[in-house]
Order: C-alpha cells, then sequence, then structure tokens
C-alpha cells in the first residue's frame, strides 16, 4: 500500500522517445516534416507556445502553426492519442546548408497534470540546393545535328512539373515536350516537336525556378547556346504518319534509341503538308484538306539527303513526284515528276527509284540521272546488295507476273536471277554478306521461301520452308520470316538458313500488321507498326530477338496515327 502510494506521488513526466529526423541528422531535405513523440499522450494545449525553433523557417510561424489549416505554409498535424505531433512545412521549406535548432520548453505535460521541467534541444543541418551537372548541347557548340540530343541532368532529383516549365528552347519549336527521365529523375530531355532548323543558334535556358523534389530551388539559371549543322550521322527511322481517313501528311524522323534508358525516344517532324485555306476547296482539295500527302520517303545513310514521294491532292489522279531534299533545311535538291518507289545504295551515293516506268539511278554529288534497260516496272523498292553495285528488282508487266531480277548499277544491266525457275517470285531478301538470296515462291507446287546463292557464292536455289514469307536476314545465317501455317495465327520467326530451325519470336506486331516489319541495316533490331492499347496506330523497335520492345511514335486520341515506318 506504502509502494503504491510514493509510485501515484513521484510519476515521472511525459518523455521523448523518437525525433524525425534524429537529432544531429544532416543532409534534411527542404520539405522534411519535424515528428515529435512522445512515451504517453499530452495536453496539446500545453505544447503549444514551448515548440520554438533557433533560425526561423522562412514563412513559417509556429504558434500560429497549431491553429493552421491545410493551406497555410506551415501547421502542426497531431499524432493519434495525441502522443506527439509533425510540423508539416511544403511552403515554408528550410534554407540550403543551414542548421535549424529545435526548442520544446519545459512544462509539457500529460493528461494527469504531470509536467516535464527540462528543456529538449536538437538539432538538425540541410542538404545543398541542387545545381546543373551538365547541359546537351553544351555551351558555345558548333555545328550540332539537328536532330541531337537536348537533355539538362541535375546534382539531385528534381520536381517534374516545377522543372519542365523552367526549361526552354529559344526560338521556340512548336510541340517541343520536356520529359524527366523514369529511372533517373536527375536528368530531363528535351523532346522538340519538329526538327531543328540548319545553321539557327538556339538558346537552351535553365530558369532558377526549377526546384528538387523537396521543393529546394534551383542555384541559379543557366544558358547554353548552340548553333546547329545538318543530320546526324547515326541510323534513323523514318515514319509516315497521317489523320484518320487521309494520306499520309506528315513525314518524321527518329533514332533506333533513346538517348538514355528511361527515357521517350526523340521523334521529330521533318516534313508537314500544308492544308487548303480557301473555304471554296483548293481544286479537288476540299477546305482544311491536305494540299498533298507523302506516298513514301527514306533517308539516306548518314542522313545527309531524304527521298520523298509527294502526291498532289487539288488535281484528279495526279502522277506522283519524288523529292531529293535536305531534310535539315528543307531544300529541294532535285525533283522527278511521274517518279516513286524510292531507295538508297548502303553507302547513300546513289538512289534507285522508278520513273514514268522505268528504273533510274540518281547520284546528288555529281548530278547525273542514269537508267536501266526497257524492262517490267518496279512494285516495290529496288533490295540493294551490301556492297551497293548490285540490286534486285521486284518488278511486274501488264503481260506477266510479280517476279524478281538482278540489276547492276554500275554498268546499267539488268538479267533474269541465275537459276530461278519460272512463275511468280517477290519479297527478296539479300544476306549481310551479300552472298544469299531469300526470295518468296507463289506458283502452285513451289510455295515458300528458297534461298539462292549469288555472286561468287551462285547455288542453285532450294526450299527453305513452305510455310514461311521472308521479311529480311538478322545475321549471314538468320532469316527473320513470317510463318504462316496452314491452321492458326501467322507469327514472326528466326530462322536458320542451313537447317529451317526456327526460334518464335513471341513480341512484334499483331498479325494484321506483321507486313510492316522491317529489319535495320544491322540485324539486331526491328521496326514494325501496330496498334497500342488504345487503339493507335505507332511505330516500335525492338532487338531482333524480341526484347526491349520500345515506342518510337506516342500519337493520342485524336492526333495523327503511324500510317508506314522504313528505317536506313
Amino acid at each position: 500500500m506504502i509502494t503504491a502510494s510514493l509510485s501515484g506521488c513521484f510519476s515521472s513526466p511525459p518523455q521523448i522517445i523518437q525525433l524525425t529526423p534524429n537529432r544531429g541528422a544532416v543532409g534534411v531535405p527542404a520539405d522534411a516534416p519535424i515528428t515529435v513523440e512522445f512515451d504517453r499522450p499530452v495536453v496539446t494545449s500545453s505544447v503549444r507556445g514551448r515548440f520554438s525553433v533557433s533560425r526561423p523557417i522562412s514563412s513559417c510561424d509556429l504558434d500560429a502553426a497549431f491553429g493552421a489549416g491545410s493551406l497555410a505554409p506551415c501547421r502542426i498535424v497531431w499524432l493519434s492519442g495525441d502522443t506527439g505531433f509533425t510540423l508539416l512545412h511544403p511552403r515554408a521549406i528550410f534554407a540550403p546548408n543551414t542548421s535549424y535548432t529545435f526548442t520544446l520548453a519545459a512544462g509539457i505535460a500529460d493528461p494527469s497534470g504531470v509536467a516535464n521541467s527540462v528543456d529538449h534541444h536538437w538539432t538538425i543541418t540541410t542538404g545543398p540546393a541542387p545545381v546543373i551537372r551538365s547541359v546537351q548541347p553544351p555551351d558555345g557548340s558548333k555545328g550540332v545535328p539537328v536532330d541531337t540530343s537536348i537533355s539538362v541532368t541535375f546534382s539531385t532529383a528534381m520536381d517534374a512539373t516545377a522543372t519542365d516549365a523552367a526549361i526552354t528552347l529559344d526560338p521556340p519549336v512548336p510541340g517541343t515536350r520536356v520529359v524527366r527521365n523514369a529511372r533517373d529523375p536527375s536528368r530531363f530531355v528535351v523532346l522538340p516537336g519538329a526538327i531543328l532548323q540548319s545553321g539557327v543558334t538556339y538558346r537552351l535556358l535553365v530558369a532558377g525556378t526549377a526546384t528538387d523534389a523537396d521543393f529546394q530551388p534551383l542555384v541559379g539559371s543557366a544558358t547554353s547556346t548552340f548553333t546547329t549543322g545538318g543530320m546526324s550521322s547515326g541510323p534513323h527511322v523514318v515514319v509516315l504518319a497521317a489523320n484518320p481517313g487521309e494520306g499520309a501528311t506528315t513525314v518524321l524522323v527518329s533514332p533506333l534509341a533513346p538517348a538514355f534508358p528511361g527515357e521517350p525516344i526523340s521523334t521529330e517532324a521533318v516534313l508537314v503538308a500544308p492544308r487548303c485555306p480557301h473555304p471554296s476547296g483548293c481544286g479537288t482539295a476540299a477546305y482544311e484538306a491536305p494540299l498533298y500527302t507523302y506516298a513514301g520517303a527514306t533517308l539516306a545513310p548518314g542522313g545527309g539527303l531524304m527521298a520523298v514521294v509527294e502526291v498532289d491532292t487539288t488535281v484528279n489522279t495526279a502522277p506522283s513526284v519524288l523529292l531529293v531534299i535536305d531534310p535539315a533545311t528543307g531544300t529541294v535538291v532535285t525533283s522527278f515528276a511521274d517518279s516513286s518507289l524510292p531507295s538508297w545504295s548502303p553507302d547513300g551515293s546513289t538512289l534507285a527509284f522508278s520513273r514514268a516506268g522505268r528504273i533510274s539511278f540518281f547520284k546528288p554529288v555529281t548530278g547525273t540521272l542514269t537508267n536501266l534497260p526497257t524492262g517490267d516496272p518496279l512494285v516495290a523498292p529496288a533490295v540493294w546488295s551490301p556492297l551497293g553495285e548490285q540490286l534486285v528488282l521486284d518488278v511486274a508487266g501488264t503481260s506477266d507476273v510479280e517476279h524478281l531480277e538482278l540489276a547492276d548499277s554500275v554498268v546499267l544491266a539488268r538479267y533474269p536471277i541465275p537459276g530461278v525457275m519460272t512463275g511468280a517470285s517477290s519479297d527478296p531478301a539479300i544476306s549481310p554478306d551479300g552472298s544469299q538470296l531469300a526470295f518468296l515462291r507463289s506458283a502452285p507446287g513451289v510455295q515458300g521461301t528458297w534461298i539462292e546463292g549469288i555472286g561468287p557464292s551462285s547455288t542453285a536455289p532450294r526450299l527453305l520452308d513452305p510455310l514461311l514469307q521472308p521479311v529480311g536476314f538478322t545475321a549471314t545465317g538468320t532469316l527473320l520470316g513470317i510463318s504462316r501455317p496452314a491452321v492458326g495465327a501467322p507469327t514472326l520467326v528466326l530462322v536458320s538458313v542451313a537447317g529451317d530451325e526456327q526460334i518464335a519470336i513471341t513480341s512484334g506486331p499483331a498479325p494484321g500488321s506483321l507486313a510492316t516489319v522491317a529489319v535495320t541495316p544491322s540485324g539486331r533490331q526491328l521496326v514494325y507498326l501496330n496498334a497500342d492499347a488504345a487503339g493507335i496506330v505507332q511505330a516500335y523497335v525492338e532487338n531482333a530477338d524480341g526484347s526491349n520492345v520500345q515506342v518510337i511514335t506516342d500519337f493520342t486520341p485524336g492526333t495523327l496515327v503511324a500510317a508506314a515506318v522504313t528505317v536506313s
């Protein structure tokens, strides 16, 4: 009985059992909540007026914080059961690299009236303000590719909304987006809506309004000034895009991969067809309809020139025009009437195309235009051998079926493929070393993919697989094809040319879009069109084994859809 009485008379006062951040903490975020927990409930009114900080927090009145609402610069929120409290200050952040000493003065009591008699002090130190680590292109750069990667990297993770708004490009490019890297929140990439213009000086501006993920403002601002040159020399994807129900009206280019993992591929418009401005119409083109559409486009290896097939919509049944342009400036180098189906040689020096029923070659450096002997016209772009002299022609006349021929762009000769039996043939693909030709035959009894040695390795044709349609070689001994079984859906497969051993690719487009698949010149990647989850047709790239699928375009509902894709 005496022990119990003494215990009631000398109860201990409320004790602090946890501080967050802990005393002595360094690198504390600018908006870090300050939490104090006690070993028991306390009388909330006994705390008010006893909680203070040495070096005031800008815009924060701690006494007023005990009764402040959710929109106040700072406010006190009590823990469940009044066993502690948290100072929230999202609009009154700490200064960078600063020590704050908090105090809980004596007199804090529990509900029974027992109060502490000792002041408690603890100090925390905040982290540094964010700074810019790097800017691409660097300030003062000259001859920057018009399709270069533009980015800003900071010292720490940054707030997406504030930092996006703080990064601008001048002169502005319509449709430009700023995107935070999904894997590295300290890196932001600038994605222009259209390709930059050659010979223009741009300024990449980063305003001091950018903040880190804890809303600490950036230390100062920065500007990078750079001047553009031509296109980059790396491989490119060319996408034709259209408004639903129209022909293609936009030509876009992109690299085969993002500049860094975790961010989108930068896809930029090179050409956008103008639209009829007259309410009465423009010939056969209605008001606001495109004045012309694009039936094809391909970029020369090295990126120096682009061949674009344009169709005039203001005139009924107008023949297509082939334009050779500098994609960096939009300048038309030359044009060819009644022309289509362009394909560039592997070194980008020669353009093969169909011109008024003839097969022609154009060399931009010399301006030379030559023709193959008269024969059946092309029905698909010619396929160049890796050495750039020999071509396989997919042709058809009015009186015969589609079939393949060989051509030589130097001696200007065309001739039958040795050993190929008569009948329909199409879909040619040449191996990376130029020694093998794969093609499709469709005549009764011989259907399927055939393989034949060409050049010095000439061998008789042999049937590889009767249910296979060739797409392209991914390596000298490996062919990508479309397996079309008698029962079931068609699928992409990698096929060993030596033994017809097949490996299915489980990704790739839906069966109805398999015909859009193309193999990149390296053989390591595939590009294709496919509808996304919203039903919008986008362009994609993936590794040849089906891994690492990435979207090239990111069209949204009610805008464009991808209509065709090529790769150089």
